[in-house]
């Protein structure tokens, strides 16, 4: 069993950004044990506990089944039409919010009801730090109509791109939108000779996770994350 304790806190990072947002003092540990003892830990008051197996701490609530999915595309497909797919440089519309805090409907900061308050600030301030390119190089949106129904937010790393949000109006969904703004960013990668992507999604998701795989997507990861409150 894997012991924390005040003595040895350097097996927890602390994560200054949500402590800051939550006004809590929040720190994260990465295990790959059945079994973690958090009982000493005083000085947070939130643990999240990144797990490659399942806990047998039923008292841990687990909030999320984090899975990545990749995709190589150095293979030509057929072409979807994504005309309607223009590359966004605007400020944030009540479409584009709207659609972010949709993005989020199984997050773990919306499933945890001591983080649920913050969850819609929380998904507004990322779509708007991607859109002042701190957390995205591209953003995306689809347009029809005139109106915003689809969008995609994109950071290049070395050898790939993420997704970071990506979501399509509720009105509109099951039209292929999503899939034209998945290519848009595989088009944007290989223009830049990168070949591949990845985007995460929880495995509860049932749609988002049908989504990837019907588009040629492959589930490289599963991570469980727990939080361990103290207080």
């Amino acid at each position: 069993m894997k012991h924390l304790n005040d003595e040895s806190n350097e097996e927890i990072e602390f994560l200054e950004w949500d402590s800051n947002f939550f006004n809590i003092r929040v720190g994260r540990v990465y295990s790959s044990l059945k079994k973690i003892d958090l009982t000493k830990v005083s000085n947070f008051d939130l643990i999240y506990i990144h797990s490659t197996v399942l806990l047998e701490n039923s008292t841990i609530p687990l909030y999320d089944k984090k899975v990545t999915f990749e995709k190589n595309i150095t293979l030509t497909e057929k072409a979807l039409d994504n005309s309607y797919v223009v590359k966004y440089d605007g400020g944030l519309t009540k479409e584009l919010k709207d659609l972010a805090i949709a993005s989020g409907t199984y997050s773990r900061f919306k499933l945890d009801s001591k983080l649920s308050n913050r969850f819609e600030e929380f998904f507004t301030l990322w779509i708007k730090n991607s859109l002042h390119g701190k957390l995205a190089d591209f953003v995306y949106v689809y347009i029809k109509d005139n109106k915003i129904i689809g969008f995609i937010s994109l950071k290049k790393n070395d050898s790939y791109y993420q997704i970071g949000l990506i979501a399509t109006s509720a009105l509109h969904r099951g039209l292929g939108i999503g899939s034209a703004l998945l290519q848009k960013a595989e088009e944007v990668a290989k223009s830049e000779k990168i070949s591949k992507i990845i985007v995460v999604t929880q495995l509860d998701n049932n749609i988002a996770c049908n989504f990837y795989k019907k588009n040629g997507y492959q589930i490289k990861s599963t991570e469980y994350i727990y939080h361990h409150w103290l207080t």
